[in-house]
């Protein structure tokens, strides 16, 4: 080795010096073109897929072998890697194909058709499909990173009595830090519920990748409807207050007043039937429902009955001769009318929120007359729809309100010199910017291009010894200059002591 380094080093040292730079050259070029070759001919690869499970991983690359479309695989097999300019085309290609499907498999299990299939298979392979069909617009939330859903469909029952209603359970497994709102939790419940024939919000179970139960049926959530109750009435307290205060300060002016609203509400719910009946006065008639009238009339003659009791009147053949007969006339009417009762209907029905009682408390800056009170009194009856049949309450009162010093010094500022207070702190703030400034540009002075020969005389001043050579315009200029001062400190040592003094202060 240490013989083929001399005689590479022989032969360089024989090359004359245009071959050497030649040789340099041709070698440096070659070592670019490998390196721009290595550069410019690597194939980027972007992102095909990620966070994909063992299952979509297996059935992307699957499809892209059989595509011949080059992949990497990262992130322990989550993440598909293909070239630049193959990502759009295999997507697209891959999602025609129904890859990924998310681990899921939905409708797209009916494309195709399974010979010897009952009606049981086909049941069950509607339910495998409406799962996954569910659990895909489900990922579709924010804060949802996956889910898992089950659906119990019962048989079906000739006899009402028989029959059960469907049930679903749902496993959410959530985004680092989210978190599901309770409408988001309903929303989950009846996108589902809808989505099933015979499920009802009821009994559709939610519950995150952390055992919390978040919806489950027979059980209503207390905290959540006390939560919404509480919330309601301080909203109508809030609405309440707000329109009392702005009523009054367009009197009294800005901050001169303070209202609170204490409501008692009552989200009790029920609904009342009643049917009632009454009699139809006499003389009034009513109402006719039905008439039925019956007639019968019956004219004719009879024949005396007579005769010898015993054997002879009973032999057949032998004739009596009775009493003679008569003539028979009778009729009959009927009539029936039947009158429709006076009936009533009522459904009552109470809304919960109903407000029962009310009071209201009104606090004035200053000293108000009895009458200022009472008229103030009567408009805040009025704009809140207070009633005293119901037991409402009012108060209101007038005091000096106390001011907080804060306050009180932003005042006399402001009455002083009829300026507002932010006009001076942005008098201030301008001010320090424009002394920022003229300390940066003096630091920065000594730095100019004009000081340089001031700086290199003070050089020239150090030493006394002059240099042999001729000395240029520029060095003669610089001596001349160092002789003046050497002069001038001679006849004022004193001045020149506190010049320099003042530049070492400076800088």
């Amino acid at each position: 080795m240490n013989t083929m380094l001399e005689s590479i080093k022989e032969t360089w040292g024989k090359l004359s010096r245009p071959i050497q730079v030649a040789v340099g050259v041709f070698v440096l070029g070659v070592f670019l073109s490998l390196v721009l070759l290595g550069v410019f001919s690597r194939t980027e690869y972007q992102v095909l897929f990620s966070g994909l499970g063992p299952e979509d991983a297996g059935a992307v690359i699957t499809a892209l072998q059989e595509r011949g479309t080059p992949y990497q695989l990262t992130e322990g097999g989550s993440t598909v890697l293909v070239p630049e300019e193959d990502v759009f085309e295999a997507r697209i290609a891959l999602a025609t194909s129904g890859v990924p499907t998310g681990g899921v498999v939905g409708f797209e299990i009916f494309n195709t058709t399974r010979l010897g299939e009952t009606e049981a298979d086909r049941q069950l392979r509607y339910q495998w499909a409406l799962q996954g069909e569910l659990t895909r617009t489900i990922r579709q939330i924010h804060e949802v990173a996956d889910a898992r859903i089950h659906i119990v469909l019962p048989k079906r029952s000739l006899f009402i009595q028989e029959s059960q209603s469907a049930t679903a359970s749902v496993l959410l497994q959530l985004r680092p830090g989210a978190q599901l709102t309770s409408r988001q939790v309903s929303a989950i419940a009846n996108l589902v519920a809808t989505s099933v024939e015979g499920l009802t919000p009821e009994n559709v179970t939610i519950v995150d990748s952390k055992g919390t139960v978040l919806n489950s049926p027979g059980i209503m959530d207390l905290g959540q409807q006390v939560s919404d109750r509480f919330e309601m009435q301080w909203l109508y307290e809030q609405q309440l207050e707000n329109s009392v205060v702005a009523m009054l300060e367009r009197v009294y002016g800005y901050g001169n007043v303070v209202a609170r609203v204490n409501a008692v509400m009552d989200f009790a719910h029920f609904e009342q039937y009643n049917e009632t009946f009454t009699p139809v006065s006499r003389g009034e008639g009513g109402l006719v429902r039905s008439t039925q009238t019956l007639e019968e009339s019956y004219s004719g003659t009879t024949q005396g009955v007579g005769g010898i009791p015993g054997v002879d009147a009973n032999v057949p053949g032998y004739v009596l001769q009775g009493e003679g007969g008569g003539t028979t006339d009778w009729e009959r009417n009927e009539s029936t009318t039947n009158y429709e009762l006076n009936r009533t209907e009522t459904w009552t029905t109470s809304a919960p929120g109903t407000i029962t009682n009310l009071a209201v408390s009104v606090w004035i800056n200053g000293d108000l007359t009895p009458a200022q009170l009472t008229s103030v009194e009567e408009s805040v009856v009025r704009a809140t729809g207070l009633r005293q049949e119901r037991g409402d309450s009012i108060y209101v009162a007038s005091v000096p309100f106390e001011t907080s010093p804060f306050m009180t010094d932003v005042n006399l500022v402001e009455e002083a010199t009829g300026i507002p207070i932010y006009w001076f702190i942005g008098l201030g703030v301008l001010l320090l910017l424009a002394l920022l400034l003229l300390l940066s540009l003096r630091k920065k002075a000594p730095q100019q291009p004009e000081e340089v020969p001031v700086a290199a005389t003070l050089d020239l001043i150090v030493g006394d010894e002059l240099p042999e050579r001729e000395l240029t315009a520029e060095e003669q200029e610089r001596l001349n200059m160092r002789r003046q001062i050497e002069k001038l400190a001679e006849e004022k040592p004193e001045e020149v002591a506190s010049l320099m003094r003042s530049w070492l202060l400076d800088d």
